[in-house]
């Protein structure tokens, strides 16, 4: 099998990237480093998400040995793996399989969960990207854990919107039991970006978290219902029209209207009375000039 095809959940099946970790482990990465750029994808629209996939199952399997291998790629910030580059495939790889090793060594979670949160905040949007597959890849094992995790990732853009990506995946989703748990991290969030300033919004990580706030309220709230839509209700009174339009979009659901129409109706009925009230243009006459005399 060539080395850039891989079968999902097996890891490597290959010759040459086995033997590539083997050295990797004592060090010398550059077998490896050319053997992933060479089957990235990059430069390209779209990675080898495939090959980062086996790579992670392999570092699972492997263990402990190859943290520091791990660490290495990791390290590899966007001055020395530029973005868009078959070289920050090597960070991107880095992620998935810091998350396996975290979802099968609890000894190795917290440490998988703190270099998952410093990949959310890089500069490069595949490296980023890959932290949410990572959350839920750790979730679907300690999911009670991985929320708990979740309740300081409220500090920043970038973390809030993995934050809601994970939980709006099902895998992960519907092993959580504790509604009103999953309404407090998402009540964080919602405070994250209540409170940004105006000029936040030209932040690409303050608009990957609204619209992850369109997304992921209405997926959580079709698993636990009144106890996401009493928190929805709460939200309606702000007045940022981006947060308020997020709202109305997760309402947009067929799913939601359906089997919770109570609770979408009265969602909809705090954001209408919060709206703001529109002028009559039949008497409102604008600003008038001042004609006092100066003293």
């Amino acid at each position: 099998m060539s080395a850039g095809r891989t079968t999902k959940g097996l890891g490597f099946q290959d010759a040459a990237l086995l033997a590539a970790l083997e050295t990797a482990k004592g060090g010398n990465d550059d077998a490896l480093f050319t053997l992933l750029r060479r089957h990235s994808n990059l430069p390209g629209v779209r990675a080898n998400v495939g090959l980062a996939e086996a790579f992670g199952e392999e570092m699972g399997t492997r263990g402990k040995p190859y943290d520091a291998l791990l660490d290495r790629m990791l390290r590899l910030d966007a001055d020395r793996a530029p973005g868009g580059t078959e070289l920050e495939f090597l960070p991107m790889c880095a992620v998935y399989g810091i998350a396996a090793r975290g979802a099968r060594d609890p000894k190795a979670r917290k440490r998988a969960f703190e270099r998952l949160r410093e990949a959310a905040d890089d500069l490069r949007f595949r490296v980023r990207d890959a932290v949410a597959p990572g959350l839920v890849k750790i979730g679907t094992q300690a999911p009670e854990e991985t929320l708990a995790e979740l309740h300081g990732w409220d500090d920043g853009y970038m973390y809030g919107a993995s934050t809601l990506q994970a939980l709006a995946t099902p895998v992960f989703l519907d092993l959580l039991n504790d509604g009103e748990a999953v309404a407090d991290v998402l009540d964080k969030v919602f405070a994250l970006a209540k409170g940004a300033p105006r000029s936040a919004e030209r932040y690409p990580g303050y608009k990957s978290l609204i619209d992850a706030l369109a997304i992921t309220p209405g997926i959580v709230a079709g698993r636990f219902g009144s106890a996401i839509f009493d928190r929805l209700v709460t939200w309606s009174t702000v007045k940022e029209p981006m947060l308020r339009e997020a709202i109305e979009k997760t309402l947009k659901s067929t799913k939601l209207a359906g089997r919770f129409h109570d609770d979408v109706v009265r969602v909809h009925a705090a954001l209408d009375a919060s709206a703001p009230k529109r002028r009559d243009p039949t008497t409102y006459v604008g600003k008038t000039r001042n004609r006092s005399k100066k003293r």
